[in-house]
């Protein structure tokens, strides 16, 4: 989850590894540092607990160098524990985990190497100084040949200054060139306007940047043929949005967002999965966070409509055992969650077809698909997903129509998809309600968010944004389980969010909103329905009204404002949520 940066330029180094950082800070904040490297040899380092502003300052000296942005695994923050690391003539920045870290400290502990740090991250430099015997990348190669786990590295030498080594595996990296620089990177947003071509590394490949030209290789140091840069596709970006955060600029691009799928989705070519569609015998789904929330949606409607379907968090996707004659969704904002690819990798071994629904065209999702579906929702840095979500919700909408019309099923809902960015648009009209509603729920230690069928789905969701960024316990059910067990926690105030979206299903939400107020419980009722007013709530948040299967992806809105107000409120960022970070790369 880490971000790591490499920059070759002749002026400007610096400079532009530092812009690459404040790019790539949603990857981790815990701490940053950049290290460069004189012609003569020389490392110039800083590096500091917090974020990337932490390491603000003059210049340091130097064409070639390397930097990072840091999401703890291994160590707590500290300067210490900042990357870069260095042992003799080695400098190093790593994204990933190295799972044989006890056993290679040990090992190297016993030869008499000494540690700086408590991270994982130093392991891989003093292996690297220890086989270095003149051939910077044999020396790189050999090291990453003793680790267990998953890395991106990027790696100066002094006896090189105008050399960067880097390489992969189990986490993404992209090599960039453009405006006199040439880069590596962890991920592609943290290119733009920088680089104006780029060309991924796939896995277990390196990349070397060497006197003014990148090269990728094999292990075993011959080069891999046929690579090819393509020119950096301008992301949708949405209209400009004056906000104070970037969560708060997010959700407000929510229509203009939803305006890029749509445009994305009439350009998509989907002829590889008319065979999959029709005959599939089980369509499955994978994500990870809100991407799985998702995927329940999607799963749920196919299943409505008697299509066999069934979804897993993507790290608990064994028992799917997707394979032959199977459709796997695999969802992901970044394309390189690394559960979500793991689950993606296992089932086109077993033969399954695999679709992917991403944000990123160059992700390794993408290039391990069948057939992708782009989200083109733009750039999303604040670690709560919100308009990746709405996005993701419509493009699997999209699926699901085009699924059940393979098999006979026509939706008329389908037409209603152009729809959805001005209906989000008037989702907005709510939220001076909902901030009536975080206002009194800001003191809460803890709170349900209730819904029945798919506005269970959304329920989870909204109780995942509010444990995410406001830090209050939250809980999201299935409304008809809350007198199974959970109604014991209910008392004098106890605030539940009830979303209530189904016509059908009003007076049975009535009746879960019944069983709150009779514990003295604070209900807030989210629904598009005049008839849901009579349920008993203290607070109604009056949804806009679309078909019944696509109001997850309206419903969603007020119940993302809501979480960024309580964050507000309670004094927290909602950018930087502690503990977490933007992509996760590690399983």
């Amino acid at each position: 989850m880490c971000g790591i940066v490499g920059c070759f330029a002749q002026k400007g180094c610096y400079e532009k590894l530092y812009s690459a950082l404040t790019r790539l800070e949603y990857r981790g904040y815990d701490s940053a540092g950049i290290a460069t490297l004189s012609e003569g040899g020389a490392f110039s380092v800083r590096k500091k607990r917090g974020g990337v502003a932490a390491i603000a300052g003059a210049p340091l000296i130097g064409c070639a160098g390397i930097g990072h942005t840091r999401w703890a695994t291994h160590g707590v923050p500290s300067d210490v524990n900042a990357h870069p690391h260095l042992c003799g003539k080695f400098a190093l920045v790593h994204n990933g985990v190295v799972e044989n870290d006890a056993a290679l400290r040990a090992e190297l502990s016993a030869q008499g190497e000494r540690f700086l740090s408590q991270t994982d991250s130093e392991l891989i430099v003093h292996l690297i100084a220890r086989a270095y015997a003149g051939d910077f990348f044999a020396a790189v190669s050999a090291a990453c040949a003793r680790i267990e786990g998953s890395y991106a590295v990027a790696v100066l030498c002094a006896d090189h200054p105008d050399t960067i080594v880097c390489a992969r595996r189990g986490c993404p990296l992209v090599a960039g060139a453009g405006g006199g620089a040439l880069y590596v990177c962890s991920d592609i947003p943290a290119l733009c306007g920088s680089a104006a071509y780029i060309c991924p590394a796939e896995e277990g490949e390196f990349v070397v940047i060497r006197a003014g030209e990148i090269g990728f290789f094999r292990a075993d140091g011959t080069p891999v043929p046929g690579k090819v840069f393509a020119r950096v596709r301008g992301a949708a970006r949405p209209r400009a949005v004056v906000a104070k955060t970037r969560m708060e600029a997010e959700i407000a691009e929510v229509p203009a967002a939803l305006a890029g799928t749509l445009a994305s989705l009439q350009e998509a070519d989907l002829s590889a999965c008319r065979a999959p569609f029709r005959a599939a015998r089980r369509v499955l789904s994978v994500g990870c966070g809100t991407a799985y929330h998702a995927t329940l949606a999607f799963c749920g409607l196919l299943a409505s409509q008697g299509v066999p379907a069934l979804c897993r968090p993507a790290s608990e996707a064994a028992d799917l055992a997707a394979g032959e004659g199977e459709l796997l969704v695999a969802v992901s904002q970044s394309g390189e969650t690394a559960d979500t690819l793991a689950a993606a990798r296992a089932a086109r071994a077993r033969g399954a077809f695999l679709l992917a629904v991403t944000n990123v065209e160059q992700s390794s999702l993408a290039a391990l698909a069948d057939a992708a579906l782009f989200l083109r929702a733009g750039p999303e840095v604040a670690v709560a997903a919100t308009k990746s979500y709405n996005c993701q919700l419509l493009c699997l909408y999209f699926v699901a129509a085009r699924l059940l019309a393979s098999r006979g099923a026509p939706q008329v809902w389908e037409q209603s998809l152009a729809a959805l960015p001005a209906l989000a648009r008037r989702a907005f009209g709510s939220f001076s309600a909902v901030e009536q509603l975080a206002a009194a729920w800001q003191g809460a230690r803890g709170m349900y968010f209730l819904g029945r069928g798919q506005d269970a789905v959304t329920a989870r969701e909204g109780a995942l944004k509010v444990k995410e960024i406001a830090y209050i316990f939250a809980e999201g059910l299935p409304a008809g389980e809350l007198k199974h067990g959970p109604l014991a926690l209910v008392e004098k105030g106890f605030p539940v969010a009830l979303v209530c979206t189904a016509r059908a299903l009003v007076r049975k939400c009535a009746a879960a909103a019944a069983e709150v107020a009779a514990r003295g419980g604070q209900v807030a009722l989210f629904s598009q329905y005049a008839e849901a007013l009579a349920i008993p709530a203290a607070f109604h948040i009056r949804l806009p009204a679309a078909p019944e299967p696509l109001m997850p992806a309206l419903a969603a809105i007020p119940l993302q404002h809501l979480a960024c107000r309580l964050a507000l409120l309670r004094g927290h960022d909602p950018d930087r949520p502690r503990n977490l970070a933007k992509s996760v790369t590690v399983e």
